[in-house]
């Protein structure tokens, strides 16, 4: 197979300047994309400020032969969002691709969840990769791009991050919404589980993990080996839209929400449900569910 290759491909990554980020921006760099370093530097909650991380990044891709700018913009702010876009269409000329993956997080327990800790997270990861993915689709829409967003294995239920959590899951169906909207204008949509040892993954991680954590070899969990699905996401060769996957620490695998095969029944009652139960919610039959408009066709089908 040729070598997989974004020469002349112009690419922004959100919180670029550490971790995951700053892998994919290496990485694309390395492949021949020019790359928008975006990175407003704040603590894992949210905290603070600092222009040191994006420049530190761009400037190590510039000198070992790549091609990037740097930029502060914070993406909850719609203007720092655009600024993103402008740079790379003032720099290069055109988007070919954006990978949102700005976040903090914040830890949590049910007991001590408030309304702020999960607005505060919401507004990063949720509204700020609306705010940035807005800001760049005309471009997207001329280069027939890609866009990439950034969940977690929290959506799937853990103890102490529950706002992170409901955020990622948020961001789950954006990433659905997006790649039906991108249909019909040839831009695809897709979402990373990521898993590698970051300051933020550390934050994230429960017991059983960390213990799984220490007992492998611990190169395997570097940034750099999830880096590798992430961004042949957003390479123009990719056929996938809509879709999940995990990456990192060795394992690759796509997600998928399913349903049961189920019962019909167009006048249930209480104990038509109870005597039937184990045949609704076993798991023979399981499709997979990849859109609104095909969920509701299936409905249709069992009424025909």
């Amino acid at each position: 197979m040729p070598a997989i290759r974004f020469d002349d491909k112009v690419v922004a990554i959100t919180g670029a300047g550490r971790g995951l980020g700053a892998a994919y921006a290496r990485l694309l760099a390395d492949r021949g994309a020019r790359v928008i370093v975006n990175d407003l530097g704040t603590g894992m909650g949210g905290d603070g400020a600092s222009e040191t991380e994006a420049a530190a990044v761009a400037r190590d891709i510039v000198e070992h032969g790549g091609a990037a700018v740097a930029n502060y913009g914070d993406v909850t702010d719609p203007a720092g969002a655009a600024s993103i876009v402008e740079d790379a269409l003032s720099h290069y000329g055109r988007l070919d691709a954006v990978i949102n993956n700005a976040g903090i997080i914040i830890q949590d327990s049910f007991g001590g969840l408030t309304p702020q800790i999960i607005q505060r997270q919401f507004d990063v990861h949720v509204i700020g990769s609306l705010n940035v993915t807005q800001a760049a689709w005309p471009a997207l829409v001329e280069s027939r791009g890609a866009v990439l967003f950034t969940v977690s294995a929290g959506m799937l239920g853990s103890e102490h991050t529950i706002g992170y959590n409901i955020a990622k899951g948020g961001l789950l169906a954006l990433t659905r919404s997006v790649a039906v909207a991108g249909r019909e204008v040839g831009v695809r949509a897709n979402a990373v589980m990521p898993g590698a040892e970051t300051r933020m993954q550390g934050t994230a991680l429960d017991a059983a993990s960390e213990a799984t954590s220490q007992r492998q070899d611990t190169s395997v969990h570097s940034p750099a080996n999830a880096a590798q699905l992430a961004c042949y996401l957003v390479h123009e060769d990719c056929p996938a839209t809509g879709e999940t996957y995990a990456a990192g620490r060795g394992f690759m695998a796509r997600m998928v929400l399913t349903s049961t095969g189920g019962v019909f029944e167009q006048n249930p009652t209480l104990e038509f449900i109870a005597d039937r139960f184990e045949e609704i919610r076993a798991l023979d039959g399981v499709r997979e569910e990849t859109d609104l408009a095909g969920h509701r066709a299936r409905l249709l089908d069992l009424w025909s």
